[in-house]
């Protein structure tokens, strides 16, 4: 006899599913306690899944819920799910693909994946043929559902697929034919799957898709002018896999590839012309490839400088001009912090992708910065990667791989850019010109002389961004502001960049405080000794920075102090000096929670002040390493306790190692 639910149990779990939307965090945890005292049912999974296949009276919500929950649940306990439920789950999962509600069929689609993923395409053999059956249905729910769960599957178990069965047959040899099939479907979204589908096995190289690829490149070609923005998005992606993994497919009509490109670079939505923007990037990224570029680039370079104007999308996010700094910041300001070494934006690889921030991007609210390797999850709405950021990443790439030889298109362009009275224009130039800082070194030499004053000058534009960006850029040069061959170098070039780097951090917008300070811990980082004369204006300003500046904001600034003491040693442990630091310093190490995101930067920060203070460091030596064994020792007994019970949140391992460090240090 099949399975039935107990009426009032499965009433029970309805009313918890649909409070889970309740804005009320003590509802909230009431919610999250019951569900994992649920989990230990031996029949919820059964309760889960048939909320979201069989109720089809109660909300796509609740329904969508109990389907996030079931993947979970399959998730956490596979390997503890009894057979019998874990058939029960299949059968009931095949029959229910294409539910009329998207939201419940995608959930479902997650649940069938997770549960191939993790079980093995072998231990359900039926599950693959049977979707490639429903994708000949004539019901537009049952396509598009086993669309989305073949999807999930190949992205999932891509290597396994292209592995023979116990018959010896593979997949693939199955699947992408009939794949290649779609991409002429008259439905978009049945294009776009199939696209986007087979380009997984492109990128993966996957030994099938080789006999198959000609006619993958034939039938992409064919949707080079497809009319469904998401298409276009997914032609552009497949054109960038076919580069990284089988260029010589593109080489031969390489030029027409390459209008192609240009073109869809310049496309009216800015996120398609973002995915064909990645084209340049990928390109220069490949050393053997990336000569083949050199007869286009005296259009390619105008494209990605047009790119890095920010859209009016951009503004609308971005353009406050706000005198903001006494707003405070809130805690989803404020990203989880982990331990890592202190580096700026100048070291080689580094470089300006890391960010105009001058620290990696380490702050998502900076749409300055264009990184595209950061290791950082960026949870500002507006930190997510785009045209602009892209444009102004591989022009950086690309000047880093033809030198000075760019200049000859990027100059024309630039001297408009700046001397533009539109200040986006003017912007965009001053993007462009700290982008091609480490590939053009050299031969933008001649132009610094004039070149850098500008740029202290922008450190008092009116607009906000425009400051902001004058600091990155004017960073990216800091090296020869202190080295280069014009005379009195320091004198001329580096005072008055620090001098405004200085004033600029006390500006009364945050982003530009944030731009400002990083752009200036790169600088001293960069001058190492040569700060030593100018220690006590510097240590004045980060001192009333800390009066001025927000939460998140001083995550930066504590880096900047921490690299000053790095940059000059030991002349640090000069009694005004310490008097003027120490004092501020512990107060707010002492004013700290363990928990709180500051912990992280403070012990940093902390550790170079020791090292370079040395016997100056003395007097709070004693309760900074009482406080950090006291850490370490709580940490690791929490750490034990939540091994063996998961009730309890293990902590921060990082904890240990920054508290460690600074023990050291002392």
């Amino acid at each position: 006899m099949e399975w039935q639910p107990e009426p009032e149990s499965l009433r029970q779990l309805i009313q918890l599913l649909n409070s889970t939307q309740s804005p009320d965090n003590e509802v909230q945890q009431q919610n999250n306690q019951r569900l994992e005292e649920l989990r230990k049912v031996p029949d919820f999974i059964n309760y889960l899944l048939f909320v979201l296949v069989a109720m089809k009276e109660e909300s796509a919500t609740a329904r969508a819920v109990a389907g996030l929950l079931l993947k979970n649940s399959v998730r956490q306990d596979f390997g503890s799910i009894p057979p019998h439920v874990l058939e029960y789950v299949k059968r009931k999962s095949i029959d229910a693909i294409g539910d009329p509600d998207t939201l419940v069929r995608h959930t479902l689609g997650t649940v069938i994946a997770t549960s191939v993923a993790l079980g093995k395409i072998r231990n359900w053999p039926e599950i693959l043929p049977r979707l490639m059956q429903l994708l000949d249905s004539s019901e537009y729910p049952v396509v598009e559902g086993a669309w989305d769960i073949l999807h999930k599957i190949c992205d999932e178990c891509g290597l396994e697929l292209d592995e023979p069965l116990e018959d010896g047959t593979r997949p693939l040899n199955v699947m992408i034919p009939k794949f290649l099939s779609f991409f002429s479907s008259e439905l978009p979204l049945l294009r776009e799957y199939a696209i986007a589908t087979t380009t997984i096995f492109v990128t993966k190289r996957s030994e099938c898709m080789q006999p198959m690829i000609d006619t993958f490149v034939v039938e992409l070609f064919k949707r080079a002018n497809d009319e469904n923005p998401e298409v276009l998005k997914a032609v552009c992606r497949a054109v960038v896999a076919l580069l990284e993994t089988r260029p010589e497919k593109l080489m031969p009509e390489l030029e027409n590839v390459v209008n192609y490109m240009i073109y869809t670079t310049q496309h009216t939505d800015p996120d398609i012309a973002m995915e064909a923007c990645e084209f340049w990037l990928a390109f220069c990224e490949q050393e053997e490839l990336v000569e083949s570029l050199r007869p286009f680039l005296s259009r390619v370079i105008p494209t990605l400088m047009r790119g890095m104007v920010y859209t009016e999308r951009d503004l609308l996010m971005l353009d406050n001009g706000d005198d903001d700094a006494v707003v405070p910041d809130s805690d989803q300001d404020i990203k989880p912090r982990h331990h890592r070494a202190r580096t700026h934006d100048h070291h080689e690889g580094g470089g300006a992708a890391s960010g105009e921030d001058g620290e990696g991007a380490d702050d998502g609210d900076s749409d300055d910065d264009y990184e595209y390797d950061s290791e950082d999850d960026e949870d500002d709405i507006y930190s997510e990667w785009n045209l602009r950021k892209c444009s102004a990443a591989s022009l950086d790439v690309m000047s880093t791989a033809f030198g000075d030889q760019v200049l000859e298109f990027v100059l024309p362009a630039l001297r408009e850019e700046l001397a533009n009275d539109d200040w986006c224009i003017k912007e965009a130039g001053i993007l462009a010109l700290g982008a091609i800082a480490e590939g053009c070194m050299t031969g933008m030499e001649p132009h610094l002389a004039n070149l850098l004053p500008y740029l202290i000058q922008w450190f008092k534009h009116e607009k906000a961004l425009v400051r902001s960006i004058a600091c990155w850029s004017a960073s990216r040069y800091g090296k020869w502001a202190l080295f280069g061959s014009e005379p009195n170098t320091l004198k001329v070039y580096f005072e008055p960049l620090l001098a405004g780097l200085l004033e600029t951090m006390m500006d009364n917008n945050k982003r530009v405080q944030e731009a400002a300070c990083s752009a200036f811990a790169t600088i001293e980082e960069l001058a190492g000794p040569y700060m030593v004369p100018y220690i006590q204006p510097v240590l004045e300003t980060l001192i009333r920075a800390f009066d001025l500046y927000q939460r998140k904001n001083l995550i930066i600034l504590y880096d900047a102090v921490g690299t000053l003491a790095e940059a000059v040693g030991s002349e640090l442990n000069h009694p005004s000096f310490v008097q003027m630091l120490m004092p501020n310093m512990m107060k707010r190490w002492e004013n700290l929670h363990t928990e709180d995101p500051h912990m992280f930067p403070v012990f940093e920060c902390l550790s170079a002040i020791a090292l370079s203070l040395g016997p100056g460091f003395a007097p709070y030596a004693q309760p900074v390493f009482e406080r950090c064994v006291q850490i370490v020792g709580e940490t690791l007994q929490v750490c034990q306790q939540a091994a063996h019970d998961p009730s309890i949140e293990a902590p921060d391992r990082d904890l240990v190692i920054v508290a460690l460090d600074l023990i050291s240090s002392i």
